[in-house]
């Protein structure tokens, strides 16, 4: 009960800063930014976050055929059939989970309370009493207009970027990709610092970098630098992985189709478009 009146506390805190314009520069996940806006989670949120949990646990079952092949994976082994259980098997999924058996019908339904359960399931709580706590101060009508990073953005306050820095730490790849590259970093350099933050969020999904640019890390804990490659038709937009930190830049011959299409990038990114 104490504990939860300080997450309690927090959220009004948070509140407080979007009200007042007085950014609180704490390093919160952007899956607390969805769930202040109501957002439904995805698998895709557990893909971004745990590449090998989703490569392992999600992706084989939503495959054609998924459901079938692991439960004849799981008789075979001499397992328990697979049930509307958690990924560790403490919690069901939903009322009378333990029963119910997953199978191609419910697949994807398994899917994704799996993966609710998995990002936000032994905090769930807690989780709703920061959300209480926010709402409290700041109700969720009021924010209909905001994505989850720009909320995030608003509340937490956005990183200053030394574009120079971003540039000494990036690789490039691709066929003769030096010059579209710097067109990209000139871009950044005229822009504010909102729109760079924009920029970090949809190539790496986070708008703040956690210990500068050497603190991008994989799950294992192993470096992955911000990488940009240049390939693909003249005529696509920008795209992103955001689990590979990997900007995907169109070999376009015209710096300012370039700035147009980055432009439209940035406009779009809040609203998960363009992510692959």
């Amino acid at each position: 009960e104490e504990h939860q009146s300080y997450v309690w506390a927090l959220g009004r805190l948070l509140a407080l800063a979007l009200v007042y314009r007085c950014p609180c520069p704490i390093p919160l996940s952007l899956l607390v930014f969805k769930c202040l806006l109501g957002m439904r989670l995805r698998p895709g949120d557990v893909r971004q976050l745990d590449p090998d949990f989703w490569r392992h646990r999600v992706d084989p079952l939503l495959r054609e055929g998924g459901a079938e092949a692991r439960q004849a994976e799981l008789r075979d082994w001499g397992m328990y059939p697979l049930t509307f259980v958690s990924w560790d098997g403490t919690r069901a999924l939903k009322d009378g989970g333990e029963g119910v058996l997953v199978t191609e019908a419910n697949r994807k339904e398994y899917a994704q309370l799996l993966c609710e359960d998995f990002l936000i399931g032994n905090v769930r709580t807690e989780l709703g009493a920061l959300v209480m706590g926010f709402h409290e101060v700041v109700p969720k009508e009021l924010l209909k207009d905001l994505d989850a990073e720009q909320l995030r953005m608003l509340v937490c306050g956005v990183a200053e970027l030394d574009v120079d820095d971003w540039q000494a730490h990036a690789i490039v790849e691709g066929p003769k990709p030096k010059k579209v590259a710097q067109w990209f970093f000139d871009w950044l350099r005229k822009r504010p610092a909102e729109t760079r933050s924009k920029m970090l969020a949809f190539a790496t999904g986070s708008s703040v970098l956690p210990s500068g640019w050497d603190g991008l890390r994989d799950q294992q804990g192993q470096s992955l630098p911000f990488r940009i490659l240049v390939q693909g038709a003249e005529e696509a937009l920008p795209s992103a992985h955001t689990c590979a930190n990997l900007l995907v830049l169109p070999p376009i011959g015209s710096r300012v189709l370039l700035e147009r299409r980055l432009d439209q990038v940035v406009e779009l990114a809040g609203r998960e478009m363009f992510l692959v």
